[in-house]
């Protein structure tokens, strides 16, 4: 009775093995890249907020879909079939790991990736490394495959990634990861911009005051930048636009608080960060080629003016030649008055006119062609973007 019982089980086990060893060589899988042979350290980041509610379970996916980088294209695996899917990047410490069970259908499995927020931060320049991806049925190795992979700088940032020429998604609300309301060295502007002389905004309300208070404040900001000779320029560096990705480069914050230029989307991301640390919530508007400021006048968020940040070193800007002197600060200070306000409010008037003009030649177009697109940093923090730690 032992030997027979002995030989049952045994033969359990060779069967088990055996269906086990036929699952895995009915199915087949291949890589996924979210971004077509690249990874962004940035949608890394910021996106990791995205799934706080854990992994997603469709008809056609299943995992973290809304800030997974990488996954595995899985068919023909049998129902009920055990899943494991692994994916990294080595070269800077990305990895993931993710079980599910099959249900006949082919899937894309999107595990979360573990990263170190400081070593992704770290990446200033584009590098070439390999990502690795390693399938399992029912504890079966089906194999690895290694994949080119382009790892972007951190202030990359993803605008439009296509699967097929018809597939593609738009990812130009992460541009929001980049306006960072927490960065310390905000303090030091708002301060600063409440000790120049003469300067008719005393205190930062937000938007509890009337609209014209929330321009003047706005302004604020404004008239301390052309003081400071914050130097702006309508460039805009489009790290990548090939026809299946489309990525734009962004100067940090702390970058261009330290060397006091920045171009249209670095400054719009400036002013958007400064704003929103004094409760005026902003908006990033972007069409083919430019960005320009966004804000809402009113605590509800219905009426959105625009600013063209690129014109703060135009003619009307009163310290466009030179700076201003300690004979005219020890006037302002003595006076209560400064004749190079009026000057800098009429420039902050054009500018604003500007950008309507701008916002109502592309008002058609938004959401409705690539490229055209106003990004309100609230609902892009609600959807999940962080700001990153830059």
């Amino acid at each position: 009775m032992t030997n027979r019982k002995g030989l049952r089980v045994a033969l359990l086990a060779v069967t088990l093995i055996f269906v086990g060893s036929a699952g895995a060589q009915t199915a087949k899988w291949e890589p996924d890249f979210r971004f077509p042979g690249t990874f962004f350290p940035s949608f890394a980041i910021s996106a990791s907020g995205r799934d706080a509610k854990g992994p997603v379970d469709s008809p056609q996916a299943y995992g973290f879909l809304g800030s997974g980088s990488l996954g595995v294209k899985v068919s023909d695996a049998p129902a009920g079939a055990k899943l494991k899917v692994q994916v990294e990047i080595p070269e800077i410490g990305v990895s993931g790991e993710i079980e599910t069970t099959g249900d006949g259908r082919p899937k894309l499995v999107i595990p979360r990736l573990a990263w170190s927020q400081s070593r992704l931060a770290a990446i200033s320049q584009p590098l070439s490394s390999e990502a690795v991806f390693r399938v399992f049925v029912d504890g079966v190795a089906l194999g690895e495959e290694r994949r080119a992979v382009r790892i972007r700088a951190i202030n990359d940032s993803p605008l439009r990634a296509c699967r097929q020429p018809n597939q593609c998604s738009d990812y130009s609300p992460f541009v929001a990861a980049f306006v960072n309301e927490n960065n310390p060295g905000i303090d030091g502007i708002l301060r600063a911009a409440l000790d120049i002389p003469a300067m008719p905004v005393k205190q930062w309300i937000g938007t509890q005051g009337t609209e014209d208070q929330v321009l003047r404040q706005v302004w604020a900001i404004w008239y301390l930048f052309q003081r400071n000779k914050v130097t702006y320029s309508s460039i805009t560096t489009v790290s990548d636009a090939r026809q299946d990705l489309f990525s734009q480069t962004i100067r940090p914050m702390s970058q261009a608080l330290r060397t006091q230029q920045a171009n249209c989307i670095d400054g719009t991301a400036l002013f958007s960060s400064i704003l929103r640390k004094i409760g005026i919530e902003p908006a990033i508007v972007l069409i083919p080629g430019h960005a320009f400021l966004g804000f809402f006048t009113d605590p509800q968020q219905q009426k959105l003016v625009f600013l063209e940040t690129t014109m703060l070193n135009d003619a009307h800007n009163p310290f466009n030649q030179q700076g201003p002197s300690k004979t005219g600060t020890a006037l302002a200070k003595m006076l209560g008055t400064d004749v190079h306000m009026q000057k800098s409010w009429q420039s902050f008037i054009e500018a604003l006119t500007e950008g309507q003009r701008k916002y109502s030649a592309a008002a058609q177009s938004f959401g409705k062609q690539p490229g055209f697109m106003i990004v309100p940093v609230s609902k892009a923090r609600e959807s999940g973007i962080l700001p990153l730690p830059l």
